[in-house]
Parts: C-alpha cells; structure tokens; sequence
C-alpha cells in the first residue's frame, strides 16, 4: 500500500511538473510574439514608414520654393517632418527597451546574459540603434541646411537652388544608404527572432503536451491501480476519494492539455493572420510613402530625374508587381487590376506574347496580401488596389505634363496627389490603415486569448495539485489506520 502510495504522489508530481513546465513554454512564446520581438518587429516597420515620410516632406518643402500656400502648404509639411522625426525617435528607444539596453543617448548599453548568439543578435540590434540616432541627426542637419538655402536665395517652385540641392542630395544618399537599409534590417532581425522564436515554440509545446497526457494517463492508471488493490484486499467496493482523485486527474490532465492547443493555435493566428500581414502591410505603406518622395525628387533634380523615375518604377514593383520593365507598361498593367478584382491577373504561363511566362500579381498587395484576407475583408484590399492604382494614374499625368514642359501643371498634379489632406495618396493611406487595423486586431486579440486560455492555470494548476495529494492522502489513510 505504502508503494502503490508512494507512486500515485510521484506520478501526480511528475503530472505537475511537466504541465507546469509545458505552460511557462507556451507563455514565454506569447510574451516573446506579443510585448517582446513580435512589438519590436511592428515598431520598427514603423520606423521605416517614419523615416521615409521625413525625406518625402523636406523633398515637397523644397518643391513648394517661395510659394507656401501650394499643397496644404509648407506649414503643414514642416509639421508632418516633426511628427514624423519624433515617432522615429520614440520607435528607436522602444527599441532599446525590448532589447534590454539603456537609452542610446547616454552611449551606455547594458550587459547582456544568455547564449553567445542571442548576446550577439541584441548587441547588433543596439548597434543599428545608435547608427540610426547618429545618421538620423546628421540627416536632420543636412535636411535643415538645404530648407535654409532656398528660402535665402527665394527660389520659386520647381526651381531649387544649387546649394539646397546638393545639401539635399547629401541628406537624400544618407536616408537611402544608411538609415532606411538599417531601419529596415532592424525589422528583418525582429522577425527573424520571431519566426525562430514560434517554430520552436510549437514544437516545443506540441513536445510537451504530448509529455503532460503521458505523465495524465500514468496518473490515472497509478490511482486505478491503488483504488483497485484497495477494493481486493480490503474488500471495499468504492474508495470515494480516490475515485474523486481518479476523475481530477483525468479534468487536469485534459484541461492543461485543452488549454495548450488552444493558446497554440490563438498564437499562430495572432503571428500569420496578424503580424506577419500588418508587417508587410507597413512595409507597402513604408516603400509607397517613398515612391511619392522620389516623385518630387524627380521635379526638383533633373539632372537625375531619370534615375529617380527608374527608382519609382522599382519600388511600385516591390508594392504590386506586374510582369513589365517600363514606367508606361506598368500603368497599363495595373490598370487593369481594379476591374478584374477579387481575380488577379497572371500568371499566363507559357503565354506565346510573354516567353518568359508571367508570374501573376505579386509584391506586398499582391497573391499573398490576397491569401491573409481575414474574413469580410475583400472589399478592403479592393480600395487599396484602387487607390494605389488611382495614385498611379495620377503619376502618369504628372510625369506628361512635365515632358512637355508644363512644370507648374506637373507640381500642381504632385501636390493635389501627395500633400493635401483629402488627395489621392492620403486616400490610399487611409485605405492601407483600415486594412493593416484589421491584421493588427488580430495579432493583438490572439495574443489576449491566448494568454487568456494560460492565466487560469496560474493558480489552477498548483491548487489542482494539491488537492490530489490531499484526495490521495484522505483515500489511504483510514486503511492505514487499520493496521494499528
């Protein structure tokens, strides 16, 4: 009896154990997905959108010359550049915090324990993050030096002076050389972290709840067994608490494994319905931002006005690709998206016209944009193909009038697309902000449910414990006491 005892409690411990264990898993993976690497990878999305949204309005300020009132005017564009360079700031030591590290402006970081890899991926991270603080200066420096020589040499719009714009050209190669390529690998190490983080995760909780039904089931069997010596050598047809102990631990072991499954699969909802599309979502808005900064870069710099053109027409290519290598193409392939929707054109295959086969509509608002739908959501990727397209017919035109001279027409086009409140590209900003809300909606409320599942066994799972121990205890002692 004291045997049969003895390996009930080690097998309702060893039940604890591996529960216990299995559920601080599955907590530390919603932490790390929901407060840690999983934030960390949205803010610094963020920060890509920020940083380009602050080369785009100096590049408009400089556009507008002397005439203030043009767009919402040079205020407005002026406010838009100091909202947009405080986010960034703020995204930068966010940053900071998740890793650990102390504020970058003190030049101190924090010393880091854990395995050499994990040291070295926080140190590269923090690394990035004083990059970026000192280059986000020097660009503030530079930015501010061209505004200050246009408006001293009052030139008109369109016509930006030789020293503000080799000051801008400065400010422009330290945006795209430096702090955008880093922002933008500080968002690739977060979601690699994640991505690692989550693969691990569930193969490690799946391990583990495989552990907690095995370590149940000998439980169970272990009571059973005691419950049926009890009922041969005593001759007692029913031990009440054993059996009560039978039936926790079989509630228990179910319960925990429950909870498990259901917080496991609230965590791959929140990371590939929520984070992974409001990600890329970001970035389509980051790289869209961007196109519209190359716009007026195209109209002040013509010196480089072709190559800004072929910048655009590459990274339209990463937001919506179609199979084509000219600027005209592109308008006429995208153009034909919005009547086709919810199809997609492409791909043609081995379509005699194109040898080289068309691969279907791809880039961030493309196939997979359309395959991490949520439910009901259809009409929302429509406005922003819409509206993505609508903003490139209007580059079109822009572009028109300024080959055949009309530089007031074209700026005028510029302005009423990008730095109005109600212009096209707004429209389309508002329309990537529904649809990425409905992606972070997700995320965040599968985080909450997940945890939700978790926090009961808080307490549940030690008082569940304990109770069989007590139930073991209440079951064997009155026989015990017969031997005295």
């Amino acid at each position: 009896m004291w045997a049969l005892t003895l390996l009930c409690v080690v097998t309702v411990a060893g039940l604890f154990g591996s529960a216990s264990v299995t559920l601080n898993q599955a907590r530390e993976g919603l932490a790390v997905l929901g407060d840690g690497a999983g934030q960390q990878a949205l803010n610094t999305t963020g920060l890509y959108l920020n940083l380009a949204a602050m080369d785009a309005s100096v590049a408009d300020m400089l556009l507008m010359g002397t005439d203030r009132d043009l767009g919402s005017g040079r205020e407005a564009a002026q406010r838009r550049y100091d909202l947009n360079r405080e986010r960034a700031d703020e995204v930068l030591l966010e940053v900071v915090s998740l890793t650990g590290g102390e504020d970058p402006r003190e030049g101190a970081v924090e010393e880091h324990t854990g395995d050499d890899a994990g040291e070295g991926a926080a140190d590269n991270g923090q690394r990035n993050v004083h990059a970026l603080l000192s280059n986000l200066g020097a660009y503030h420096q530079e930015a501010e030096r061209a505004l200050q020589a246009n408006d001293a040499a009052g030139a008109p719009p369109g016509e930006v002076d030789p020293e503000a714009l080799a000051a801008y050209r400065d400010a422009t190669r330290l945006m795209h050389t430096e702090l955008l390529p880093k922002a933008f690998n500080l968002g690739l190490e977060s979601s690699a972290i994640v991505r690692e983080s989550h693969e691990e995760g569930r193969l490690t909780v799946t391990s583990g709840r495989a552990w907690v039904g095995a370590a149940g089931a000998v439980t169970v069997g272990s009571l059973l067994a005691l419950q049926l010596y009890l009922r041969v050598r005593f001759r007692r047809r029913f031990n009440v608490a054993l059996l009560v102990a039978t039936a926790g631990a079989a509630m228990l072991t179910t319960g925990v494994v429950l909870a498990l499954g259901g917080s496991e699969g609230h965590e791959v909802a929140a990371k590939e319905d929520g984070l992974d599309p409001a990600m890329a979502l970001s970035r389509a808005g980051a790289i869209a931002t961007d196109m519209q900064a190359d716009q007026s870069r195209y109209l002040i710099d013509d010196e480089r006005a072709d190559t800004y053109q072929q910048v655009y027409l590459e990274r339209a290519q990463q937001v919506l690709f179609r199979n084509v290598r000219t600027l005209p193409n592109y308008y006429e392939a995208v153009g034909e998206i919005p009547g086709a929707y919810p199809a997609l054109p492409g791909p043609r295959g081995s379509d005699k016209d194109d040898p080289e086969g068309d691969p279907g509509t791809l880039g961030y608002l493309g196939r997979n944009a359309q395959e991490a739908l949520l439910e009901g959501e259809e009409d929302s990727l429509g406005r922003v193909l819409t509206t993505f397209v609508a903003v490139q017919e209007a580059d079109e035109r822009m572009r028109a009038a300024a080959a055949e001279g009309d530089a007031a027409g074209a700026i005028g086009i510029r302005m009423e697309v990008a730095d109005t409140e109600d212009g096209l590209f707004r429209q389309h900003e508002d329309a990537l902000d529904t649809l990425a809300e409905t992606h972070r909606n997700e995320y965040e409320e599968g985080i909450r449910k997940g945890q939700a599942l978790l926090s009961p066994w808080t307490w549940g799972l030690p008082l569940g414990t304990l109770a069989l121990f007590a139930l073991v205890v209440a079951g064997v002692r009155p026989r015990l006491a017969e031997y005295r």
